[in-house]
């Protein structure tokens, strides 16, 4: 069951049909948080973005209701990337899974390592009731990120791109770098 907010962003519930924080009679809800949809933000003058309404929404049940983001580097595909803490929890918990399973299967396999490069990059920063943050300059530096942004929900995160790296990446889906490329081609125009 999926329960679609407006923007297309979707909270996905793993069991019992409600999403994380619902109540209901039986029910056993766990705290997946799937992110979807996308949308755009310009720094402000004090060089923030807006995290998405829907986005933020999701975060901020993530988060066990703070505004908490956290935020890293894509190891992959030289984009930002955010979530809330339940997530970081998760990735802490799926390397003691890699971990258990490379000891059954007598494979070698460095746990600390692994901890490392997944949990020592993550950034946690305060977002304002307005959405608004301050995106860490290390993580600006690597992404390549200056003043815009693209927010793009892919699941228990969403990644946060500089928009003329997303529109050059052939990985990309067509319709998500034609939709960011008409967006450059706008603001260029004046239009944004």
């Amino acid at each position: 069951m999926q329960s679609c907010a407006p923007d297309g962003l979707f909270a996905i519930p793993a069991k019992g049909g409600l999403r994380p924080g619902q109540k209901g009679p039986g029910s056993s809800v766990s705290d997946v948080i799937l992110y979807s949809g996308n949308a755009f933000s310009v720094a402000d003058g004090k060089g923030r973005f807006v995290l998405p309404l829907e986005m933020r929404k999701l975060v901020k049940q993530a988060s066990g209701g703070e505004n908490r983001l956290c935020l890293s580097v894509h190891f992959d595909n030289g984009c930002a990337t955010g979530f809330g803490l339940s997530h970081k929890q998760f990735l802490f918990e799926e390397v003691d899974e890699l971990e258990r399973l490379a000891r059954a299967a007598d494979r070698p396999f460095n746990g600390d390592l692994e901890r490392e490069n997944r949990l020592g990059t993550i950034e946690d920063v305060n977002f304002d009731d307005g959405g608004r943050f301050f995106l860490h300059p290390d993580i600006k530096e690597e992404a390549g990120i200056t003043d815009a942004v693209f927010f793009y929900g892919v699941g228990r995160y969403f990644q946060i791109w500089k928009p003329e790296a997303l529109v050059a990446n052939p990985d990309r889906p067509a319709l998500i770098r034609n939709k960011v490329k008409r967006w450059i081609d706008a603001r260029a125009e004046g239009g944004k």
